[in-house]
């Protein structure tokens, strides 16, 4: 898949509480708008795995969207994560199914301390692996990544962290991308 990093478009954060999910949702809404998309042509790729607690964020929210019957397709479950080991053959086949689709990718990210918490919110892709020192293509038009630790060069600290905040996280996560879908 290609994908074009659009540089003009900053990052947005957003802290998970009731208030600011209809902030979330609407920036979601803009973004899929000004890439000229329609939400029929909207595939989810939920990247990570269920096996390390920090990076089961994607398939956490992949779960949680295929329990409330999302209607759109979705890549990465807990049940079928689609993670570093096998992304690299499962976009091609992902692209081949959806060639015009707007592409949301949704992963777990490190991030300075202040920013441990937040959702991000991005009109580019994004690049997993990149806090683990992994190089994988680029993913997605647009990118949503819950902050879920700080980043830490010498230390590799997905496997410590808080379930409770992912579960949190992907939780709002889940509930913006239903508001802005109905």
């Amino acid at each position: 898949m290609k994908f074009n990093i659009k540089k003009e478009k900053r990052c947005q954060y957003f802290s998970p509480d009731n208030a600011s999910t209809a902030l979330f949702s609407n920036a979601l809404n803009k973004h899929i708008a000004y890439l000229n998309k329609k939400y029929e042509d909207l595939v989810l790729l939920c990247i990570g795995t269920d096996k390390i607690t920090g990076d089961c964020l994607g398939p956490l929210v992949g779960s949680k969207l295929m329990q409330q019957n999302f209607p759109h397709p979705l890549y990465g479950t807990l049940e079928k994560p689609l993670h570093a080991g096998n992304l690299t053959r499962q976009l091609p086949e992902i692209s081949t199914a959806h060639p015009n689709a707007c592409t949301l990718a949704i992963d777990a990210a490190v991030g300075s301390r202040n920013h441990i918490g937040l959702v991000s919110l991005s009109c580019q892709p994004l690049f997993p692996g990149k806090g683990v020192s992994r190089s994988l293509s680029p993913v997605g038009n647009i990118s949503i990544t819950g902050i879920i630790n700080e980043f830490s060069s010498g230390e590799i600290l997905l496997p410590y962290t808080s379930l409770y905040l992912v579960d949190c996280l992907a939780t709002y996560i889940c509930n913006g991308i239903l508001m802005t879908i109905t």
